[in-house]
């Protein structure tokens, strides 16, 4: 842990005095005013500065609070409840008989945050724009969907160009925007979308500064009489050692960091009502970018002897243990399967073909000289071609255990003679250049679902590459994507599985990627002003407040203000 002073000092450095200040004092003027209204402050993405922009289909540049407080899904699917629908701005949907239309029902009477109809014109309109637009379409449908019908106001009939049995799960994460006022804007893809109207609960924003937003109640949300937070407020905070410093304050309610020595850290500073809870979560690995614009590195990237030295550098067990103090778990295994999808591991996939997934630098050093990577008079190797290899591993700033975890990995890397370095942009900049393509490597984590299916769908598949912050790789690979659309177009579960087991052989064959370990669910709380949380005594869904987790949006309407 990093002492005192250092943290501090990190605070001058990374955010400045000022900042520090003024989040203090903003913040706990906040905790002064609860008592009149129920505000809850909370933390969801780490920025130097926020940026006013609540543009649903810009995943670079969104505020972290868009998606389920603004635009609520249509439905929700509970991983934490076998995958269980939680009707939402949709009652219903039901597939046709032969599998190639679906029919939501609208709830009746929803209205947007400025008063306006919410109807089936507005997701007709928003599916179009993303078919019209592919750099809208966050959801895939421009594979996926043939046309859009609107039977009646309440009725969206959405005809799919092949059987989809994961179409709705695929749309859970679709943001249906209103057609009166998204029809006026000549361009959707730069619309910073500042003043944005929505159906979700949170909607108005009361005030918004460079330091602190506050994201308050709609009030024509329909579901108001199971919302009892008045306000969330977001202060910014720039990194893991910032909210470090803060928690002392205990003026946070809500969230999703890194804290070292969690039980010294945050709990002990008010036993009675800090908590956390963080089972092991998402499989979090390198990737490489397929379709670099380095010669030499799309070569090295593009060979599975490299990915294999590559994930032998890897000292999984540092990473864990000094990097992340101990919270994720090592994942041992090629297909990167995460240890909560154990019903649905393929053991064929595993043994022998798990035997680059331990940490032996001579071994990967051996690998690469027999297939032709020689080192230079620096050191580092070269491609057999003779090109040179030099990337940086790009992770966000202020993310401490993750650069921590690269740091550790570089290091095994420059053993193997792999010239790799550590670049750490801004969170924002960070997802910029994996939806651009800007960046060589990265680490990162993907959005699993109800089933493993999706995160593996969603981050290995032609469709998606590149798409999504989820997808960075670019890897395209026509087996996969036919193993892919078998299992879309199957409707047994008896059949999933099957196809599954197909799917984690070729990708413990093909390496795509390099897991490394499954880090936990970020999610920690305070019930000094608020209760409802859930906590590991009552695991009914994910907790955590981030972005890829919809979920999120049912634990908000759990919560109510102390009395």
């Amino acid at each position: 842990m990093r002492s005192s002073k250092r943290v501090f000092r990190d605070i001058f450095v990374h955010a400045g005095w000022a900042t520090a200040t003024a989040l203090t004092t903003l913040v706990a003027f906040g905790a002064g005013k609860a008592a009149a209204e129920s505000v809850l402050t909370m933390h969801i993405e780490e920025q130097t500065s926020w940026v006013q922009n609540f543009n649903p289909f810009d995943l670079a540049g969104r505020r972290q609070s868009t998606m389920d407080f603004i635009y609520e899904p249509l439905v929700i699917f509970n991983a934490e409840d076998g995958g269980k629908p939680v009707f939402r701005l949709a009652t219903d949907y039901k597939f046709s008989e032969d599998m190639k239309s679906v029919t939501y029902t609208l709830r009746s009477g929803v209205k947007w945050s400025d008063g306006q109809p919410l109807t089936s014109a507005d997701v007709k309109y928003t599916i179009d724009l993303m078919l019209k637009n592919p750099a809208l379409d966050t959801v895939g449908v421009g594979e996926t969907v043939a046309s859009v019908e609107t039977p009646s106001a309440t009725e969206v009939k959405i005809n799919l160009k092949a059987v989809n049995s994961d179409f709705p799960e695929t749309l859970a994460d679709l943001a249906v925007v209103p057609e009166h006022i998204w029809k006026d804007v000549s361009d959707p893809v730069a619309f910073k979308n500042e003043k944005p109207v929505g159906s979700g609960p949170m909607t108005e924003l009361r005030r918004f500064t460079p330091q602190v937003y506050e994201q308050c109640r709609n009030p024509n949300y329909w579901d108001a009489a199971s919302l009892h937070v008045d306000c969330l407020r977001l202060p910014q905070i720039s990194g893991n050692d910032q909210m470090l410093a803060i928690l002392p304050e205990g003026n946070m309610d809500w969230i999703g960091s890194f804290i070292p020595q969690i039980d010294k850290t945050f709990v002990a500073l008010d036993a009675d009502h800090n908590g956390y809870w963080q089972p092991p979560a998402e499989t979090v690995a390198f990737q490489m970018n397929f379709k670099s614009g380095n010669e030499g590195n799309l070569q090295a990237y593009k060979d599975l002897n490299f990915r294999h030295a590559f994930s032998l550098a890897m000292d999984r067990a540092s990473m864990v243990d000094i990097a992340g103090f101990g919270y994720p778990v090592v994942n041992e295994h090629a297909t990167g399967l995460p240890p909560r999808f154990e019903t649905w591991r393929n053991k064929s996939a595993e043994g022998d073909k798990d035997a680059f997934m331990g940490f032996d630098t001579e071994k990967a050093s051996k690998i690469l000289d027999d297939a032709g990577y020689k080192k230079g008079a620096d050191g580092f190797r070269s491609t057999p071609s003779g090109k040179p290899i030099a990337f940086p591993i790009i992770v966000p700033n202020g993310w401490t255990d993750w650069i921590d975890a690269v740091q550790i990995a570089v290091e095994g890397l420059r053993a193997a003679g792999i010239n790799a370095s550590v670049a750490t942009p801004e969170y924002e900049q960070w997802r910029k250049q994996i939806i651009d393509g800007s960046f060589e490597v990265v680490m990162n984590s993907r959005a699993d679902g109800a089933t493993p299916f999706r995160g593996y769908y969603q981050s290995l598949s032609t469709a998606y590459g590149g798409r999504i912050t989820g997808a960075p790789s670019r890897y395209s690979n026509p087996k996969l994507d036919a193993l892919f659309d078998q299992y879309l177009k199957a409707t047994s579960d008896d059949d999933h599985k099957k196809i599954f087991n197909d799917i984690q052989m070729l990708i413990a064959d093909d390496f795509p990627v390099v897991p490394v370990f499954n880090g936990p669910t970020w999610y920690q709380f305070s019930s000094k002003r608020f209760i409802g949380w859930v906590t590991d005594k009552d695991p009914i869904m994910n907790p955590e407040d981030h972005d890829n987790n919809r979920m999120r949006l049912m634990h908000l309407l759990r919560l109510k203000p102390v009395s």
